[in-house]
């Protein structure tokens, strides 16, 4: 049975811890939407969160960086890690505090979503530094995002995501249970992020980025986060359900990108997304 969805709407706007994105989030995004933001900057934004300060700190006198003296400031952290590197991070560790993927039912692995939703923010802000978009960040968060009503369902309406994978379980494709049961992530995303006021340019992906529309203003943003969604699903990273038919070639020909350049970067997201997902499920469980 469909879900009637302007109850659902309700429902979603009523959840307290939806009520507001958190503010670390907001400050982040703020800053990655401006192409002068520097290193010093984004240390600034983090240093005034402890919760996140502390990860970061954790993170930068881990194993993986193997130094040889103790981080003990953020400015040093932002260096040790990579500025462009730390703002994926952090931001995916600010909105993992919202969406706490440990309530997702059984059967449904939450963190596999979060991988997802990684690699395509990464991946998305390859393509567009290829197609030399001028704020690759802005274009990165998008892609953090486009799966915003997937982790919605995950973490907020677990009922119903276990009716849509009572149907996957018998054989139906994801995005087929997602239309019979009235469930779409896309336009669950989209009610959020207006709820959230995010900018245009982020509620626009986050409902077209199965289906990109040329009529919209960032159509081409779309386009990118829509190739790097089918890139990453290809590479096997994180969750990988079934999206609805759609053509590359429009995508293709407004980004100007060819299939070389999405082989190169496919091989590049294999020697550097592993290392990356780690680094953030690190950020995410430690205290």
């Amino acid at each position: 049975m469909e879900t009637d969805s302007a109850d659902l709407r309700r429902r979603i706007f009523k959840i307290k811890r939806l009520a507001a994105m958190p503010q670390i989030v907001w400050q982040l995004m703020d800053a990655l939407g401006d192409e002068r933001t520097s290193a010093g900057r984004l240390g600034k934004i983090i240093e005034n969160d402890v919760a996140l300060a502390s990860k970061v700190l954790s993170l930068a006198n881990s194993a993986y960086y193997s130094l040889s003296r103790k981080v003990t400031t953020i400015d040093r952290a932002v260096v040790v890690i990579g500025f462009d590197e730390l703002n994926l991070l952090a931001i995916g560790a600010g909105l993992a505090e919202v969406f706490d993927v440990k309530k997702a039912p059984a059967g449904f692995d939450g963190l596999d979503l979060w991988t997802h939703c990684l690699a395509v923010s990464w991946m998305a802000r390859e393509l567009a530094v290829v197609v030399r978009e001028p704020v690759p960040a802005e274009v990165m968060v998008a892609g953090l995002m486009h799966d915003l009503g997937k982790l919605v369902l995950a973490t907020q309406l677990p009922d119903e995501l276990a009716r849509l994978l009572e149907l996957t379980g018998k054989g139906t494709p994801y995005f087929k249970a997602e239309g019979q049961l009235g469930l779409r992530h896309p336009v669950i995303g989209y009610w959020l992020a207006k709820r959230w006021d995010l900018p245009e340019v982020h509620s626009t992906t986050i409902r077209d980025h199965h289906a990109p529309r040329p009529s919209d203003p960032y159509y081409r943003t779309s386009c990118i986060v829509f190739l790097a969604d089918r890139i990453v699903k290809a590479l096997g990273y994180g969750l990988v359900q079934e999206s609805p038919p759609a053509e590359e070639l429009p995508a293709l020909e407004e980004t100007r990108l060819n299939q070389d350049q999405l082989l190169e970067a496919a091989r590049k997201a294999r020697g550097q997304l592993p290392s990356l997902i780690d680094q953030w499920r690190q950020m995410v469980t430690s205290t």
